[in-house]
C-alpha cells in the first residue's frame, strides 16, 4: 500500500517512455535557450540557464532508471549543487550590477570594463542604528604609568 502512494505510475504497471522523458528535456532545453538567447534581463536569463541545467538532469536521471544505475543520479546530485553555486555567484553580480547602475538589463552591464564609475554606495542595514561613542571617553592608563616618580 505504501508503495502504491508514493509511486502510483510504477505501481500500476505503466512506465513513462523514455522517448517522452527525451522530448520533455529537449523542450525544457529549448525553452531555457530561448530565453537566454531573446531576453534582456539578467534575473531571466539565470532562470533560463537554471530551465536547460533541469532539463539535461531530467535527461539524466530518465536515462539512469532505464539502465538501473545509478551513476546518472549521482551525476545529477552533483550538477544540482554547482547550479545551487552559479546562482549564488550569479545573484551576488546580479545585485552588486544593480547597485552601481540601478538596472537588471544586460545591455548596461555590457560597458563594465575598467571604467571608474564613482564609488558604490554604502549598505543601509535595517534595524535600530548602534552608535558607540568610545572615542569621546579617555583611555584608562595603568597605575604608575603616568611617568611621575
Amino acid at each position: 500500500m505504501t508503495s502504491a502512494f508514493l509511486s502510483p505510475v510504477v505501481a500500476s504497471g505503466l512506465a513513462i517512455p523514455l522517448e517522452w522523458v527525451v522530448g520533455l528535456g529537449l523542450a525544457l532545453f529549448a525553452v531555457g535557450l530561448l530565453g537566454v538567447a531573446c531576453r534582456r534581463n539578467i534575473l531571466i536569463m539565470l532562470l533560463s540557464v537554471e530551465i536547460m541545467l533541469n532539463a539535461s538532469n531530467l535527461v539524466l536521471v530518465g536515462f539512469s532508471r532505464v539502465h538501473s544505475e545509478i551513476s546518472g543520479q549521482v551525476f545529477v546530485f552533483f550538477s544540482m549543487v554547482v547550479a545551487a553555486a552559479e546562482v549564488a555567484v550569479g545573484l551576488a553580480i546580479v545585485i552588486a550590477l544593480y547597485r552601481l547602475r540601478r538596472s537588471a538589463d544586460v545591455d548596461d552591464a555590457h560597458d563594465l570594463h575598467d571604467v571608474d564609475y564613482g564609488p558604490v554606495p554604502g549598505l543601509k542595514l535595517e534595524g535600530e542604528p548602534h552608535h558607540h561613542h568610545d572615542h569621546d571617553e579617555p583611555e584608562a592608563q595603568p597605575v604608575g604609568a603616568t611617568g611621575e616618580a
